[in-house]
Formats: C-alpha cells, structure tokens, sequence
C-alpha cells in the first residue's frame, strides 16, 4: 500500500484523528496529513522531533522484545491530545495524534483494521 493512501484513510478513518504520518525506521517522516480544519499543536521541526524520540522509543523496546513479545503499538496520553505509535512493517512506523476526548480502543482499532496484512508486502 502507498504510503499516501494509508495515512488518507487513517486521517478518515475516526473523526478524533488530527495528524498522521508514515515514517521510516531512521524517523524521517515518508508522508504526512492532517485532518481538513485541525490546527497543528506542534511546529514541522516539533513533530519531526517527536517522530524521532518515537522511533529510538520503539528502538530501545525492541531490544527486549524477545522477552515480552512484539510492541503493537505504544499510546502516550498528553493533556491537549493522544499519540499512538505503531509499526507499520519492519521498515516503517505510524504516527497518530488524536484529540484527547477520543477513545483510544476505537483509533487503536481503527488503525489495526487499515495496516497491511502479514501476508503483503507492507508499505511501498
């Protein structure tokens, strides 16, 4: 799946979704949107910075993954908004925010019910 139409139909797929962006597991953000209308909490360069320590994060985790298994996704939950993390394939990453009133179970979902399957190829 290109990585535009992934990020478009997570942007649609729950209307708390403010941002979203596929990034590479070197964190430089492959392609991002934000909802029609939702003014951006952090600045390009914030994000970017966020989208790094994101990925070191998944980094770092993943050196104990052979114990606890794989991370599906990581949820950080902020006064103004929530970020869910998670991977994509082994190549890539997603980044959500999402507004502090929606429900985390339904944008993990949501996401979940859009990644590509196992049996493809991921992104492209």
């Amino acid at each position: 799946m290109e990585p535009k139409l992934f990020v478009d139909k997570i942007i649609h797929s729950d209307k708390h979704i403010r941002f979203a962006a596929v990034c590479d597991m070197d964190a430089k953000i492959v392609y991002s949107s934000n909802r029609a209308g939702v003014t951006n909490v952090l600045t390009e360069d914030e994000t970017e910075k966020s989208v790094q320590r994101a990925v070191n994060s998944w980094k770092l985790r993943s050196e104990l993954f052979s114990k606890t298994g794989q991370g599906k996704y990581a949820l950080v939950v902020y006064e103004k908004l929530k970020r869910i993390t998670m991977p994509v394939d082994t190549n890539h990453m997603v980044y959500i925010t999402f507004d502090s009133d929606g429900n985390n179970t339904d944008v993990v979902q949501a996401v979940l019910n859009l990644k590509p399957g196992a049996d493809t190829a991921g992104l492209s």
